[in-house]
């Protein structure tokens, strides 16, 4: 990716990403946020509000915002429909990833945000989120336990909803958790795209991520500008070094 040496200079960006906290209501062996824990800070409007800014200086699209933590339902709802208003008065469309244990919050939720993405480990969790099929994304973990039959299982049970997603995980050396053959047959059948460090493709409908060894950072896409409740951001989708998380600066 070229150096973007221009404010007004308008590139292709996937999405955005905010980190609304590091801190989780459970504790995921595979959990991807290696901050997590270390602070009980959450994000501010005034910093949500400077970094899009800096997005919409290099856009003119809708593009979706995703808020990530930790796990952001940690967060009061009222804060939470407050960036959901902040992000669209910007024009950009709202998303959450959660791991869909506050199941009242989350339906509370749902008239303010454009998708909701909810990892699940039970048929009975995907029967419960049926109810907003637009609405909610359905995603299973590529982790260790994932299988063929599970695979299929999933890509079969989840028809239904708008949208519907696999995240393969990876260890801290970028080694793939899932040791499956045949999963492994059928994603190497695939035509697979890139973004940034990962690659994607889609199978029956469904999304699915995998990392690409060597290049991936557990904590940033080169093409997926990150702000942290810190107030620091990376600027990586302008091909600039990672700005550690204690020394992102506004400035530079």
């Amino acid at each position: 990716m070229k150096q973007i040496t221009s404010l007004t200079e308008k590139i292709e960006l996937d999405h955005v990403d905010i980190v609304t906290s590091h801190i989780c209501n459970k504790h995921c062996k595979y959990c991807i946020d290696k901050f997590l824990g270390t602070s009980k800070e959450m994000i501010s409007l005034e910093t949500i509000q400077r970094f899009l800014s800096v997005i919409r200086n290099y856009t003119d699209k809708p593009l979706e915002v995703l808020l990530l933590g930790g796990e952001p339902t940690v967060l009061p709802t009222q804060t939470l429909i407050a960036i959901s208003d902040l992000v669209h008065r910007n024009g950009f469309l709202v998303m959450m990833s959660t791991n869909g244990k506050l199941r009242e919050k989350i339906i509370e939720l749902i008239p303010y945000f454009d998708s909701i993405q909810i990892t699940v480990n039970s048929d009975a969790e995907i029967d419960f989120w049926r109810q907003w099929p637009e609405k909610i994304n359905i995603k299973l973990a590529g982790d260790a336990s994932l299988t063929m039959p599970k695979l299929k299982h999933f890509v079969e049970y989840t028809k239904g909803f708008y949208r519907r997603s696999i995240s393969m995980y990876f260890t801290e050396d970028f080694q793939e958790l899932c040791s499956d053959k045949e999963v492994w047959a059928l994603l190497d059948s695939l035509e697979w795209k890139r973004n940034g460090s990962y690659l994607y493709t889609f199978y029956q409908g469904v999304r699915i991520k995998k990392c690409i060894h060597g290049e991936t950072n557990i904590i940033d896409e080169p093409t997926v500008p990150k702000v942290y409740p810190n107030g620091n951001y990376n600027k990586t989708w302008c091909n600039e070094d990672l700005d550690d998380y204690l020394c992102g600066s506004w400035n530079s």
